[in-house]
């Protein structure tokens, strides 16, 4: 088949479907609640066509306002969301409290049919809280490193191999035509943005007893680091997220940051693109980059019948459309991400798999979110200037080891 793509893929679960489709009602409606980006929505699509006679009412919103709305939903028990988008962290915070079905009688009972022993073992490890299987992986995503090489060739530099090189990189690269860097720290990025300057320049988020540790004073240097590197960046970087970082590289606007797997296509696109075939990925330095792996998840709330929503995830994510969006996201299906077509097709691929070598996920602290919500919010104020950088980092240790404290992690 086209592409090297089985046509068992294409069929799978194809069998089973007029019985399924006899039992759902053509009015049915199952509610998706995610995060957006090219891949979620290329799925969400899929989604909608997965099941005959079921419709998804897909709502795609950035991801802070997304979480926010399935927040809203939890609290209050609602039956209104039958899917959600999630990663890692969200994953466990979600399963800690109940809010998210697990899904290991289904994944055994369709395992054969929808071929899920295909799923990359690390990609699963990323929707697993503790020992069970809570949404069905879609991609791992990874930062990268991204630089323009035509601009690297023509002045005969080398990406930074670490944090303080790329401080000089950017102090010589920033020019009123271009600045140097873009650096994204709204909603939910700044903890993945600064996860390498603190994994490596820094000693980390928390010791091993969830005292943090990113106050230390390697954590006031690494934070001093990204302080004296925004000098160099973008304006506005404090609303900045995933698409305004896009927007930067597409638009010509810097020359080097940190930038998404999932948004190394766009790069490439000439409806989007200023700088198509310029741009070159590896890894950040010292590694120990952000990852996350996104997923779809059932809601513990959800009226809808179990195996018809395990069906429109599955159906979704099988072999023949991740083939399909292998240029959108790292896919979670070995024999598509092992496929040397696909190696050799998209040229951002080999960086994205030295980068999920070196990458290091967010820690698995089921809170984590609300955690590095409020550390992170303060590692801002020290970056801008709003507080000194030691101060910033104090206050937000201490306010981390309230909320962690008032959690029971603490006698």
């Amino acid at each position: 088949m086209k592409d090297g793509v089985p046509r068992r893929a294409v069929l799978g679960g194809a069998l089973a479907l007029p019985a399924l489709a006899r039992s759902a009602r053509a009015d049915q409606t199952v509610a998706l609640i995610s995060h957006r980006y090219p891949a979620l929505e290329y799925y969400a699509d899929k989604m909608k066509a997965a099941v005959p006679g079921v419709q998804v009412d897909a709502r795609l919103m950035p991801s802070g306002d997304a979480m926010q709305l399935q927040r809203l939903a939890f609290s209050s028990h609602a039956d209104s969301m039958d899917l959600l988008w999630v990663n890692g962290v969200l994953t466990m915070n979600y399963a800690k409290n109940g809010w998210i079905q697990p899904l290991d009688d289904l994944f055994e009972k369709y395992r054969a049919e929808f071929r899920l022993d295909d799923i990359a073992p690390a990609s699963l490890r990323g929707v697993t809280y503790k020992g069970r299987i809570y949404a069905l992986p879609l991609t791992t995503n990874t930062l990268l490193y991204a630089y323009r090489g035509d601009i690297f060739q023509e002045r005969k530099l080398q990406p930074a191999k670490t944090w303080e090189e790329y401080v000089e990189l950017a102090k010589t690269l920033n020019s009123p035509r271009r600045n140097a860097v873009s650096i994204s720290l709204k909603w939910d990025m700044p903890p993945y943005e600064l996860q390498s300057v603190l994994n490596t320049v820094g000693s980390g988020w928390f010791d091993q007893n969830w005292r943090p540790t990113f106050n230390s004073d390697r954590g006031v240097a690494a934070i001093e680091l990204y302080k004296r590197l925004s000098q160099y960046a973008v304006s506005g970087f404090t609303a900045q997220g995933n698409d305004e970082n896009t927007v930067n590289f597409g638009q010509d606007l810097c020359a080097m940051g940190q930038q998404w797997a999932t948004r190394a296509a766009a790069m490439d696109n000439p409806q989007k693109s200023h700088v198509v075939g310029k741009m070159e990925w590896t890894v950040p330095p010292g590694g120990h980059q952000g990852m996350s792996t996104d997923g779809y998840a059932i809601s513990s709330y959800s009226a809808k019948d179990r195996d018809l929503l395990f069906r429109i995830l599955a159906t979704a994510l099988n072999e023949a459309n991740q083939h399909g969006a292998a240029d959108l996201a790292t896919p979670t299906r070995k024999a598509v991400l092992n496929d040397p077509e696909i190696q050799a097709k998209y040229r951002w691929y080999p960086a994205i798999s030295q980068c999920l070598e070196a990458g290091q996920p967010l820690p698995d602290l089921p809170e984590f979110t609300e955690a590095a919500e409020v550390a992170t919010k303060r590692m801002v104020q020290g970056i801008v200037g709003q507080m000194s950088v030691k101060e910033a980092l104090d206050t937000g240790a201490s306010e981390v080891q309230d909320l962690l404290k008032r959690r029971g992690y603490y006698e």
